[in-house]
């Protein structure tokens, strides 16, 4: 699945998935354990500089071996679009933090870099579905949070595109063609690929890019659409043709998967007809996307 230092990992034989799950406890423990420091130095208003610290430290540990530089097969592409988005932006909240000797960033920026360009010329080979589908929109937003930490203008570009890609399909009722072939799990995956598009326009926004203007305002036709359908799945249920699974969003899953909401509330507060029914299950969490995203959301200008 991924390459770390001399250990390298590779397995996508479906009569083999629990070994796979092993093996990726080590990204997901890394991504958790780097987002929750990040946000505790967030949260701290810069002055817990030990769980600032901490991050970094993970960072430049992973960047030190190299880590998930080398991709084996496209399951593993994807896995990484999604975490590199997440160390990205945890990276963001720490970067500034000087370290008085040793300091780690230069390490750290070299290796999302190499990440991320080695994803991009992977994305760009792609000619079937997954180039317009939400892996493409992850592995865009994985770019332009590198891009805010390295200041590369042509991720920054390339992800916009990556963005557009999937706004540009967004249909009148806000949804993705794509995404409702997914059958009794479109809903799931209408908030899984919001995630990603929501996220690179906040960040898009800073740099000037307004996406939410893209086809006709498609983007607040998705969220309204992806956000409502979780509640109320009759619409979703008709265009996929499929009755769909139960959504719990008192479940940490359920709230993860909704988390990106507090960017979209936060820019357009009360126009999502869903929010209220949102909010009242906050704190919203996930840290493939930055962490505590009602903190986040809150605190950062």
């Amino acid at each position: 699945m991924y390459v770390t230092g001399d250990t390298t990992y590779s397995q996508i034989d479906p009569e083999k998935l629990a070994e796979r799950t092993a093996m990726l406890k080590p990204i997901t423990t890394f991504t958790a354990a780097v987002s929750h420091y990040a946000n505790k130095y967030v949260e701290s208003g810069g002055t817990d500089t030990d769980s600032g610290g901490c991050a970094l430290a993970w960072l430049n540990a992973w960047a030190g071996t190299h880590a998930m530089t080398q991709m084996l097969d496209d399951e593993s592409q994807f896995v990484r679009s999604v975490n590199l988005a997440a160390w990205a932006l945890a990276y963001a909240q720490v970067k500034n933090l000087q370290v008085d000797r040793n300091a780690p960033h230069a390490a750290i920026e070299t290796w999302l870099a190499d990440m991320a360009n080695d994803m991009r010329s992977y994305v760009d080979s792609l000619t079937d579905k997954t180039a317009r589908n939400n892996h493409r929109y992850w592995a865009g937003l994985a770019a332009i949070s590198v891009a805010l930490d390295t200041g590369d203008s042509d991720l920054a570009d390339w992800s916009v595109e990556s963005a557009e890609i999937g706004i540009s399909q967004i249909t009148s009722e806000g949804a993705l063609p794509l995404e409702l072939e997914r059958g009794s799990r479109a809903a799931h995956y209408h908030l899984y690929a919001a995630a990603p598009l929501v996220m690179t326009a906040a960040i898009a926004a800073t740099k000037g890019v307004d996406l939410y203007a893209e086809n006709d305002g498609a983007l607040h036709r998705l969220v309204s659409f992806a956000t409502s359908s979780v509640f109320s799945p009759d619409e979703i249920e008709t265009l996929s043709g499929a009755e769909q699974e139960a959504f719990d969003i008192t479940s940490s899953v359920g709230q993860q998967n909704l988390a990106w909401f507090e960017f979209y509330a936060k820019s357009f507060p009360d126009q999502a007809p869903a929010q209220d029914q949102i909010f009242k299950y906050r704190p919203l969490r996930n840290n493939e996307i930055g962490g505590d995203m009602t903190m986040l959301a809150q605190s950062l200008s």
